[in-house]
């Protein structure tokens, strides 16, 4: 049986116990985020943050983002090569000049460089759908421009934790897709002494209507059973997962919507839910009581979210309580499941 990291190990707010009972004061903790429109959209960086400070006031948390709209851990990893961000404290100059004349070169590809993996990736999550190489070109120039800034320009930022965010991309096989690639991340943050969090999103759970049962039970169980054979492989710091958070919620029905209906993205409550299953994994403990009340999206439309409400959201005490004891019982109950894997 091997045992995801007990989340009191070596985390590093002050308040927390290390492993030997002693108590950690860090006045900063520095996470990197790489991701897409599921990490961009509401700034849940911010939100993370936010709700790390207010549950350790002594500690400053910083962030940081390396987004690519729609793109994956794949495509992250292969072709925009994020790794060099994980790596800035350490990469040279000379690295991520040839990283950059690599993608240079892809850019004048209509087909992937290394099409077998290219192919058996999408094999593994929509059999029988190519994918066309050539999409992903403005993306690729996107990565340019961030590794030449980079190059310009380099903070040496020594991470605590890299978030590695999933999305669409969740295969029934291991050796695939999010667990293949969230891995070979992983072993590089490692490297570089970062602890990972997984954070695992839920796009085909989400509902925007109300529901009586859970919506997309499979895709929920897949994605935990993926989660947990991640925990045995890379041993995480956390895992955020949201499709067991959303599919308990949805567990004899829920009015609760955790998408909007004209736009395929997590609403404000699925972001409040989730910032506060960030903070529920990885420190141990609920957010419950805590000021943190309201998140607003960053994505407008005459002033409006993608349904004609209101950008910014204020959770009443009662919503607000259930979603944050909902987030902790989810981490709770993901970290249960971890321990008998």
């Amino acid at each position: 049986m091997i045992l995801m990291k007990e989340f009191s190990y070596r985390i590093l707010l002050s308040g927390i116990l290390t492993a030997t009972g002693t108590s950690v004061a860090s006045e900063d903790v520095d996470i990197l985020f790489l991701g897409n429109s599921y990490t961009a959209r509401h700034d849940l960086p911010a939100l993370v943050e936010q709700v790390l400070e207010e549950g350790d006031p002594d500690t400053n948390v910083n962030v940081s983002r390396v987004i690519y709209g729609g793109q994956n851990m794949f495509k992250h990893s292969t072709y925009y090569y994020s790794q060099s961000f994980i790596e800035q404290s350490t990469i040279t100059n000379e690295e991520i000049e040839a990283r950059i004349e690599k993608m240079k070169s892809f850019l004048t590809s209509e087909k992937a460089p290394n099409e077998d993996e290219w192919n058996a990736h999408w094999a593994s999550l929509r059999p029988g759908k190519a994918m066309p190489f050539a999409g992903i070109h403005s993306h690729m120039q996107s990565a340019i421009k961030n590794h030449q800034a980079l190059l310009a320009k380099n903070p040496r930022t020594v991470w605590e934790y890299v978030v590695l965010q999933s999305w669409r991309d969740v295969s029934p096989d291991p050796d695939q897709a999010y667990a293949k690639y969230a891995s070979r991340l992983a072993k590089i943050a490692r490297k570089q002494g970062a602890d990972v969090i997984l954070y695992m999103t839920s796009p085909e759970t989400q509902n925007k209507e109300p529901v009586s049962a859970p919506y997309s039970p499979e895709s929920a169980d897949r994605d935990l059973a993926i989660g947990l054979e991640l925990v045995r492989r890379i041993q995480p710091k956390a895992v955020v997962h949201v499709p067991l958070a959303i599919k308990n919620i949805q567990t004899g029905g829920t009015d609760l919507l955790f998408r909007y209906v004209n736009d395929g993205h997590p609403n404000q409550t699925c972001a409040f839910l989730t910032s506060n299953l960030f903070y529920a994994a990885l420190t141990g403990k609920s957010s419950e009581g805590f000021d943190y009340d309201t998140v607003i999206e960053t994505k407008a439309k005459h002033g409006k979210d993608p349904d004609g409400g209101e950008l910014k959201v204020v959770f009443d005490n009662e919503t607000k309580t259930y979603l944050q004891k909902a987030a902790f019982e989810a981490a709770q109950e993901f970290k249960r499941l971890a321990k008998t894997k």
